[in-house]
């Protein structure tokens, strides 16, 4: 290419402004590596003026000569103008302004502030559209997953440092998680990355750690290993071939769902004790009382540990005391569980997570929004035991909530 024509606009005696005499490129400028990483941070902000020591300084202490080459390039093709000042006799340039930045930024593959922000609103708009819809459309909603949905959905919308691609993973992520949960999804979090992205390792340590922030993964039966159900106290279970593992022998114990699955016998105790809180059953499980076996509830169970208690139930039928948290989550929890015993024909009853219990206790946690919304259609429920309506109105007319660890 040879020297250009050059329009010269001036400014004062000692300004101007220079260009070359064409039109601006249809194509982007041909560059190596290095020049074409520089033109990009030049042009990922949206001013149509950019300073020279801004620009330098973009290029770093050792990339000056690059600056200069890139700019006089720039010039020549007719993407800038060029704002110089004589000096000592000589022309210096001090500015450019660009011809047509959105041209460039788009062929390029930049996109500037402005852009930017339009792109995140889109995305944030559309995941509140969907959000409202899969809140409508749930067949059995989950209170905790739409509390946890929508207060990520919150933090994403005030996390404006987040650029458009990484929030866009994130949103799709809390997609993924619904529609994992909606499917009845159990496994380990290589499952989940399959499903979600897919491949096995598709979600970074980056991902994880977000997820981790803002959703109980465990109760979205997302396991970082094989899940577990964890037992104790006075019950035996047996497999064929005749090995049999009488729990009583042991402070307690977790196998795998999946051999949990594979039981082919069970001593039936008097009486199963469920327990929310993990310190709590392990407490318990010190001394059960006899004829007693206890069973750890993880949560909201996953699919996979309601299936493997159910096959415990066809083998070892026996009432239930069910002891959760004294919260509504933990009075939903209960009730859900509760079927599970229900659905075979035998009885189970709320077990100290009473009016007694929460009113004793020095904790005063405050209901959340989710508690009250969850409170109200709890309330609403014809079958809710006798022993839980009290609990659910103290709460109510109290505005407070308690976790059983503090007693059991």
């Amino acid at each position: 290419m040879g020297t250009p024509d050059w329009i010269d606009e001036a400014k004062s005696r000692t300004r101007r402004e220079r260009r070359a005499d064409v039109p601006v490129p249809e194509a982007p400028p041909l560059l190596d590596r290095e020049r074409r990483d520089l033109l990009r941070r030049w042009v990922r902000q949206d001013a149509l003026r950019r300073t020279r020591d801004a620009l330098i300084k973009d290029a770093g202490a050792t990339g000056i000569e690059r600056a200069e080459a890139l700019c006089a390039q720039l010039l020549d093709e007719g993407w800038i103008i060029r704002c110089e000042q004589l000096t000592g006799g000589a022309w210096q340039w001090h500015a450019l302004i660009w011809r047509d930045l959105p041209r460039l930024q788009a062929l390029l593959d930049v996109a500037g502030p402005g852009r930017r922000a339009e792109t995140r609103q889109a995305l944030l708009d559309q995941v509140q559209a969907w959000l409202k819809t899969w809140r409508a459309r749930a067949a059995e909603p989950d209170p905790d997953l739409l509390d946890e949905l929508e207060q990520a959905v919150a933090q994403l919308t005030d996390d404006r440092t987040l650029p458009p691609d990484r929030l866009a993973r994130r949103l799709d992520l809390l997609q993924a998680l619904a529609a994992w949960r909606d499917a009845g999804e159990s496994g380990t979090r290589r499952d989940f990355a399959l499903r979600a992205a897919g491949g096995t390792k598709a979600l970074s340590a980056a991902d994880w750690r977000w997820l981790e922030s803002g959703f109980d993964l465990e109760r979205l039966r997302i396991a970082r290993f094989a899940l577990m159900a964890w037992l104790a106290g006075d019950v035996a279970l047996r497999w064929h071939g005749g090995q049999t593992l009488p729990l009583s022998h042991l402070h307690c114990i977790g196998l795998p769902l999946t051999d949990l699955i594979r039981v082919h016998a069970a001593e039936a105790p008097r009486r199963w004790w469920l327990i929310e809180n993990r310190a709590s059953f392990e407490r318990q499980a010190r001394e059960p009382a006899p004829g007693t076996a206890l069973l750890w509830m993880p949560g909201r169970p996953p699919l996979a540990w309601r299936e493997a208690v159910r096959h415990l139930l066809r083998l070892a039928p026996a009432p239930a005391w069910i002891s959760a948290d004294a919260d509504p989550s933990g009075v939903d929890i209960a009730c859900s569980v509760g079927e599970i015993w229900q659905s075979r024909g035998l009885a189970w009853e709320p077990h100290r997570m009473g009016v007694a219990e929460w009113a004793a206790t020095d904790q005063t946690w405050p209901l959340n929004a989710h508690d009250h919304r969850l409170l109200d259609r709890l309330l609403d429920r014809p079958g809710l035991p006798d022993g839980l309506r009290p609990l659910c109105e103290a709460m109510r007319a109290e505005g407070r909530k308690a976790e059983q660890e503090a007693w059991i």
